[in-house]
């Protein structure tokens, strides 16, 4: 893990520019936006996404609208893509920020998709590869390698397999695809010590969807 200090300075200024152009980002959860508002949006999500690789160059920034109790709030959400080199920048800059207005929620790492929404999921395109999510299912195994971390065994459809998939491993980019939206980005990180994956059309009867690995996973020490 890299040692290196984050400037603290950035991070501020960061922060700062979110706070400042808090109207224009929560401009994207209101249907009545027109395109400039949205553009206006779109150009300071870039600010802030260049700000961000100036700061630490894993980091990255997605904002998305998530439902709320009463409406929707706009979720910015730091990330490292998938790269445990840059776990700790993102807990500093998430840690570094200050209070946020109602509308906006910072979150350190993609979570899951919630899995009442996963269930519903029918296709997914990955990179031009549409694929049944449904039809993705993975197992998981304690991996005697690494304690507190698991091996998973991804079970693909042979639609799944892309022209962009490493020649050794067919349908590894859906495979990725469906576990970042299934157990999220921080577990893909952390918990997952290797990853298998078979085309099949016809998986075990005793693999799961990955929404389900959340469970699994979580029910085990961390290490």
């Amino acid at each position: 893990m890299r040692q290196q200090a984050m400037n603290q300075d950035r991070a501020r200024d960061f922060w700062k520019t979110v706070l400042d152009g808090q109207a224009a980002l929560c401009a994207l959860l209101d249907a009545s936006t027109t395109d400039d508002g949205c553009e206006e949006a779109e150009q300071l999500l870039q600010t802030l996404r260049d700000a961000a690789t100036d700061i630490d160059p894993l980091l990255i920034v997605e904002a998305d609208p998530v439902p709320a109790s009463d409406s929707a709030v706009l979720r910015i959400v730091i990330g490292c893509d998938n790269d445990p080199e840059g776990i700790e920048a993102v807990r500093e800059l998430v840690a570094a920020a200050p209070a946020m207005p109602p509308r906006i929620q910072i979150c350190a790492f993609e979570p899951p998709l919630p899995k009442e929404m996963a269930r519903n999921l029918t296709w997914v395109n990955v990179i031009g590869t549409k694929v049944q999510a449904q039809k993705v299912c993975f197992m998981a195994e304690p991996s005697t390698a690494v304690p507190g971390t698991f091996d998973l065994t991804s079970f693909v459809p042979s639609s799944a397999v892309c022209e962009f998939d490493p020649k050794d491993i067919p349908g590894a980019l859906v495979t990725r695809f469906i576990l970042d939206m299934g157990i999220g980005e921080l577990r893909l990180m952390t918990r997952v010590h290797s990853i298998g994956v078979a085309v099949t059309d016809q998986p075990p009867p005793e693999a799961v969807p990955a929404w389900d690995l959340v469970e699994i996973i979580d029910s085990a020490p961390a290490h």
